[in-house]
């Protein structure tokens, strides 16, 4: 039997494309590929089974391919401050649970293609898996202590989000790299930490008619998060830098033992990803009659950080700060017609309505003389 393609576009953005006035990056599409046990938990047996933990049918699991999927991703690779997207995805196994994934490239398995420090960076971030010697899970001490051996090959990767997808295998998701995390757990299998992930629900239901079911299934209601791996959800910043990684999408198996429970499988990769974390989404020339957004100190900050900017002549200013999504979080100048000159205004860290933010990167945009222009700021608490 052949299936319907798979085709997820994954727009990797920042809250919304007027953050990025124009800039010297076309917009990159990719297209990602099969990737059985490419990463952790080699020889990976795929998971047979839905969240419910119904055992899909024999002729599915004969049948069902992730190489007769179509898989895009589509990012600006330069002026981003962090990936940011929407994931739409069809023909997915159905009622199923996937972890959205980046992943190192040691030079130990990738020669010239690799990179060591975006391997780092994103290890430091996320997770260690050492690949030899005594492969398995690994830790930031093991690292630190064995990394130049030639004998240890690790590999750092990071866990940023996870979705379900529905009972004909489609999800609609957004996702921002703002949190690391270490699997997921069913709510009724582990009570939920205070930084863990907040609860995706879902209803599995399926038909004697359906592709993935030879009996009828469900309705069954299921409750699914991400167990936190550093810091708090919401609260993780990428490091600044360039990055040359592979972009994967693994199967979640919710640390079963059945037949047909999986084991973390890889599912799909695009293995060349390149991009760059840096602090300023614009960079604008100092034309006459600009309005340039200057030092914002100190970065990070608690609790209060100020920030500067540039008049070369009397004109309105707004400045605004945003969440990483583009919500709105203060209005820290409205319209005030200021003088020209070099000025300061101070954020405190709260929202308009007085209440204290939560750790993490927070977006400054000034607009001011026809110039729009927005720099990162980290709250740490």
């Amino acid at each position: 039997m052949k299936f319907l393609l798979v085709v997820l576009s994954l727009t990797l953005i920042i809250g919304s494309a007027a953050f990025v006035q124009g800039g010297p990056c076309p917009e990159a599409t990719e297209q990602l590929g099969d990737a059985p046990n490419v990463t952790t938990w080699p020889p990976a047996p795929y998971r047979w089974r839905d969240i419910a933990t119904n055992l899909y049918a024999q002729s599915y699991q004969d049948e069902y391919h992730y190489d007769d999927a179509v898989v895009t991703v589509t990012y600006t690779p330069c002026e981003c401050l962090t990936f940011a997207g929407h994931l739409s995805a069809v023909n997915l196994k159905p009622n199923f649970a996937y972890q959205i994934k980046i992943v190192g490239k040691p030079t130990g398995l990738w020669g010239t293609e690799g990179d060591d420090a975006t391997n780092e960076m994103i290890g430091y971030t996320g997770r260690w898996w050492r690949t030899q010697p005594n492969t398995g899970n690994s830790s930031d001490a093991d690292y630190n202590a064995n990394h130049e051996n030639p004998d240890y090959i690790f590999e750092g990767y990071l866990v940023l989000d996870f979705f379900l997808t529905s009972p004909d295998g489609t999800a609609e998701v957004d996702f921002a790299l703002d949190s690391s995390y270490h699997v997921l757990f069913w709510e009724h299998q582990r009570t939920p930490g205070v930084c863990d992930s907040p609860v995706k629900y879902a209803t599995v239901t399926g038909g004697a008619g359906d592709p993935a079911y030879d009996t009828d299934v469900g309705p069954t209601d299921i409750g699914v998060y991400a167990e936190i791996e550093r810091l708090c959800t919401g609260t993780t910043t990428m490091p600044l830098g360039e990055y040359n990684c592979r972009f994967l999408l693994s199967e979640e198996s919710f640390h079963g033992t059945a037949e047909g429970d999986g084991y973390w499988a890889s599912a799909m990769s695009y293995d060349y990803l390149q991009f760059e974390v840096v602090d300023s989404l614009s960079d604008v020339p100092d034309l006459p009659g600009a309005a340039r957004l200057g030092q914002i100190h100190p970065n990070p900050f608690n609790p209060l950080t100020t920030i500067q900017y540039d008049l070369e002549r009397p004109t309105a200013v707004n400045i605004d700060v945003l969440d990483i999504s583009g919500a709105m979080v203060r209005h820290l100048i409205a319209g005030v017609q200021m003088p020209a000159g070099s000025h300061t205004v101070d954020w405190q860290g709260r929202h308009d309505d007085g209440r204290r933010m939560a750790s993490g990167v927070y977006l400054v945009r000034m607009r001011a003389a026809g110039i729009e222009q927005t720099k990162a700021v980290t709250l740490i608490k």
